[in-house]
């Protein structure tokens, strides 16, 4: 998607949000010449008019109701077998006869094993995941090795609050597509009772990553630029789920540009854990 208006900042800044899924319902706002203005739950801009099924709104309202009423969720990201790539938490109607098992073909029926998805497929599931400590840890290992890319360039990347947000969904929750509005939003939770927020930003180190532990595994975790999900701990040493361009030690840059976990990366005298100003955890 390309925003309607230029923000603040270079090209690079403006392409923040830049990708919509296989299937996910916007309303059309504007037409202009091959392009369409689309807002869609997360965000909005223009989106290239070939990729758009443009219906009626009592169509478009009945699609979102057979989204609540029946649906199924891509907890691993592939190719289908028509070429197509299904994205980490894209929600998709079932359609009758596809099965309520991992790893089966998008559309109609299921009618043997050679029409299942290809080993390089999206794995999908009925219903959403279970929020529960060996879900949460199983969903970070699907999602591992997808490749970064700023604003969701790559029709196979993701950067860190699209990561954070795909996690999520697979979990039920929809959260907003940006780092800040997803902060904003952990703050809100907490205010409405739905979740926990705790604002670490004058915490020193060593009571920020007792305080990160207290809350538990999935617990969103922002500083200034980053987003990532706390991932438990791994011979005592915090771990964190995220994908990650580069980060910087002793002057020198290291590459990652995947979705991993890892421990809290170097960041000038420190980790990120000292740069890390809140934290947040739903009550699902």
């Amino acid at each position: 998607m390309e925003p309607l208006r230029k923000r603040e900042g270079d090209v690079w800044d403006r392409r923040q949000e830049s990708r919509i899924n296989i299937g996910e319902p916007v309303q059309v706002k504007r037409l202009d010449r091959g392009w369409m203005y689309v807002s869609t739950e997360a965000t909005e801009g223009y989106a290239k008019e070939e990729g758009i099924f443009v219906c009626r709104r009592n169509h478009y309202e009945r699609y979102c109701k057979l989204l609540r009423k029946a649906f199924q969720v891509v907890l691993k990201p592939g190719r289908y077998k028509d070429g197509q790539y299904f994205r980490v938490g894209t929600v998709l109607p079932v359609f009758e006869g596809v099965e309520n098992v991992e790893n089966v073909g998008m559309l109609g029926t299921i009618k043997s094993d050679a029409e299942r998805m290809p080993a390089e497929g999206p794995v999908l599931i009925r219903q959403f995941l279970p929020f529960t400590e060996r879900q949460l840890h199983l969903q970070m290992e699907r999602m591992l090795d997808i490749p970064y890319s700023w604003g969701d360039e790559r029709v196979d990347g993701m950067d860190c609050s699209s990561t954070v947000r795909g996690f999520y969904a697979c979990f039920g929750l929809a959260l907003p597509r940006n780092s800040e509005s997803q902060r904003s939003f952990g703050e809100t939770l907490c205010t409405m009772g739905q979740g926990q927020y705790v604002d670490l930003a004058a915490l020193p180190t060593d009571k920020k990553a007792e305080c990160i532990a207290k809350m538990g595994i999935g617990t969103v975790l922002h500083m200034q630029g980053h987003v990532m999900i706390y991932a438990g701990e791994e011979k005592g040493e915090p771990r964190i789920f995220h994908n990650c361009d580069t980060y910087r030690s002793n002057g020198e840059e290291h590459i990652v540009r995947k979705t991993v976990i890892s421990p809290f990366f170097p960041k000038g005298e420190g980790t990120y854990l000292d740069y890390v100003t809140a934290g947040w955890r739903p009550f699902l």
